[in-house]
C-alpha cells in the first residue's frame, strides 16, 4: 500500500479534508462541490456534479458512485464498455443496471474533458482473463475448491463477507450456509457437521474467536477437523471493527484450555488466501485438528487483481477411512494409538461398528477414562501430530539471502515489506526478507536455515507487542528486534521503507 494516490474520489467534505494530503502533487481529486458547501482552493480538485448526474440519469442519488467511476474511466481513457458489462453482470434488475450505466456514461463524457492529465494507460494486447475480488471472496472460493459443504457464522466485521458470498452460491455450489444466533452456536454447528463427515468451517473476528475458544478445545480432544477463518481487526473489545490490526496471532496460537495440536496459517493477500484456505481443509482433515486461518481487515476488504486460480495446486487429502477398510476391521477404534498420532476416522452410519466421539479423555474406542497411563499415552499421541505437521511447512525468502540483516513479516505486511526491501536494494541496502504464512506449529528448522547468515533480525508487525517475535523467541531462542504499527491502518510502503532504513542504519 502506497502513501500517495494519483486519483482520489470522495463523496463528502470530511473525507476530502482528511484524504487530500495523500493526493500526489500531479494527481486529480473528484468531488461534488455541492456536498462541500464551500470550495476547497486546490487546483487539483475537479468539481463534478455527481448527485445531479445521478438524479438526472437514474432518479436516485446512490448512482453518484457510478457517475464518479465513469468520470475516472474518462480521465484514464478506459473503455466504458468494460464497466457496463460489469453493471449488467452485477445487477440483474434492468432498471438498476440501466441507472448505473446511464450515470457512468454521463460521468465518462465529463471525464474525457480531462483525459491525459494523469497520462494514458497502456493497451495490453491479448491480456489474460484475471479475477478481481477481495480477500473474503477469495477465502470463500478457496473453501469451495476444497469441497467445503457447510459454513455457520454469526456476522462480525470484517469477516461477514465470507458467508454472504457463500450464501449467494448456496444453490449452485450445493452447500449449506447458516447464520447462527451467536458465535458459540456457529462454531458448534460447524463441529457437528464435521463430526457427521462433511468439510465444515466458520469465520469470525477476534471477539467471536474468544467465544469459540471452548469449542476449539473440544476439537482438540475429540480430534474433529475444523477450519476457522479469523479476519483480524483492532481490539480489544469492540475496538476498531472496520480498521486494520494483526493482534490475534498469540491468541489464535494458544487459545483453548489444555494441551492439543492445532495449525495457524496467515494469509498475505487475495491470491494466497485462496490456496491457504483450501490447504487448511486438507490439514484439518488429514491431522484431525482445528486449523485457524488468519486474515485481516486489509486483506478482507481490499480488492486485488489476481491470475486465474490453479486448481491443480489443491490436492484432496483426508484421513477418512474407506467403507471397505472399515468393514474389514473387527473393532473400530476411533482413537487408536498410532506412531503418527493420526487415528482412523469414519462417519456415523458408515458401518455397523460402534462409533463414539468424546469430549472427555478416552480409551482407544472412545469410552471415558481417567486412567493415568492411558491419559499420558493419549496426550502424547495427539502431540505427535505437531512435529509431523511442522515438517511439511515452508518459509518464504526474498531479497538478499546472505545479508547481515533479516526482516521478518507475516500476514498482509508481507507484500508491503517486500516492496520496501526491493526499494532499499536499489539504494544499495541489502536485506534478507523472511515471510511466514505457516506459523504454528512453528517451522523452527526451516526458519533457522533462512536466517543462518543474519546478525540482526527485525520483526515487522501490525501490533504493539511483537507477537510473532515472541513465538520466534519461544521456538528458537532468538530474540528479534521489533518494529510495530498499531494505529488501525496498514503499513505504507514509503513510511516503512524509511523506518527500516533508519533502524538498519
Amino acid at each position: 500500500m502506497k502513501k500517495q494516490v494519483d486519483l482520489l474520489v470522495t463523496l463528502d467534505r470530511e473525507k476530502m479534508e482528511s484524504d487530500i494530503e495523500a493526493l500526489h502533487k500531479d494527481g486529480i481529486a473528484i468531488i461534488d462541490n455541492a456536498t462541500l458547501k464551500a470550495n476547497i482552493d486546490d487546483p487539483r480538485i475537479i468539481d463534478v456534479p455527481l448527485r445531479q448526474i445521478a438524479m438526472e440519469t437514474g432518479k436516485k442519488p446512490i448512482y453518484s458512485n457510478s457517475a464518479a467511476v465513469g468520470f475516472a474511466f474518462g480521465v484514464l481513457g478506459l473503455d466504458i464498455e468494460l464497466l457496463n458489462t460489469l453493471f449488467r453482470e452485477r445487477f440483474k434488475d434492468e432498471t438498476i443496471s440501466a441507472g448505473n450505466i446511464g450515470a457512468a456514461a454521463e460521468g465518462n463524457t465529463r471525464g474525457k474533458a480531462h483525459a491525459g492529465k494523469l497520462g494514458s494507460l497502456p493497451t495490453i494486447d491479448g491480456a489474460p482473463s484475471r479475477l478481481f475480488l477481495n480477500g473474503n471472496e477469495a477465502a470463500a472460493l478457496g473453501a469451495l475448491s476444497a469441497n467445503m459443504k457447510f459454513i455457520s457464522c454469526y456476522p462480525m466485521s470484517p469477516s461477514t463477507g465470507i458467508i454472504t458470498y457463500l450464501a449467494n452460491a448456496e444453490a449452485t455450489a450445493g452447500i449449506v450456509t447458516e447464520q447462527a444466533e451467536d458465535e458459540i452456536a456457529a462454531v458448534n454447528q460447524a463441529v457437528g457437521a464435521s463430526m457427521a463427515g462433511v468439510r465444515a468451517m466458520t469465520s469470525t473476528s477476534g471477539g467471536g474467536m474468544a467465544l469459540m475458544s471452548e469449542t476449539i478445545s473440544l476439537c482438540g480432544i475429540s480430534e474433529v477437523p475444523l477450519v476457522i477463518v479469523n479476519c483480524q481487526r483492532g481490539g480489544p473489545g469492540t475496538g476498531l471493527p472496520t480498521r486494520q490490526e494483526q493482534a490475534d496471532l498469540l491468541f489464535s496460537t494458544f487459545t483453548g484450555h489444555g494441551d492439543f495440536p492445532r495449525a495457524v496459517l496467515a494469509a498475505t493477500n487475495a491470491e494466497d488466501i485462496f490456496y491457504i484456505t483450501a490447504r487448511a481443509f486438507n490439514i484439518a482433515d488429514r491431522y484431525q485438528i482445528p486449523v485457524i486461518v488468519l486474515s485481516d481487515q486489509h486483506i478482507a476488504d481490499s480488492f486485488f487483481t489476481v491470475d486465474q486460480y490453479n486448481l491443480d495446486r489443491i490436492p484432496t487429502e483426508t484421513s477418512m477411512i474407506s467403507t471397505r477398510t472399515l468393514s474389514e476391521m473387527a473393532e473400530y477404534k476411533r482413537y487408536a494409538i498410532t506412531d503418527s498420532g493420526i487415528s482412523p476416522r469414519a462417519y456415523p452410519g458408515q458401518s455397523k461398528h460402534l462409533m463414539l466421539t468424546d469430549s472427555h479423555e478416552h480409551v482407544e474406542t472412545g469410552h471415558i477414562t481417567d486412567d493415568p497411563d492411558i491419559r499420558k499415552a493419549m496426550v502424547e499421541k495427539r502431540g505427535r501430530k505437531t512435529a509431523r505437521l511442522s515438517a511439511t511447512y515452508n518459509v518464504q525468502t526474498s531479497g538478499t539471502k546472505d545479508a547481515e540483516v533479516t526482516v521478518v513479516s507475516w500476514g498482509s505486511t508481507g507484500d508491503t515489506l517486500s516492496e520496501s526491501v526491493a526499494i532499499l536494494k536499489e539504494r544499495g541496502v541489502h536485506l534478507n526478507h523472511v515471510h511466514l504464512t505457516d506459523i504454528w506449529p512453528f517451522p523452527t528448522r526451516q526458519f533457522l536455515n533462512a536466517v543462518e547468515k543474519s546478525k540482526r533480525i527485525i520483526s515487522v508487525e501490525g501490533n504493539s507487542t511483537g507477537q510473532l517475535a515472541a513465538i520466534i523467541t519461544q521456538s528458537t531462542g532468538i530474540k528479534p528486534e521489533v518494529m510495530t504499527k498499531y494505529d488501525g491502518r496498514p503499513f505504507i510502503v514509503e513510511d516503512l521503507t524509511e523506518a527500516v532504513l533508519e533502524v538498519v542504519k
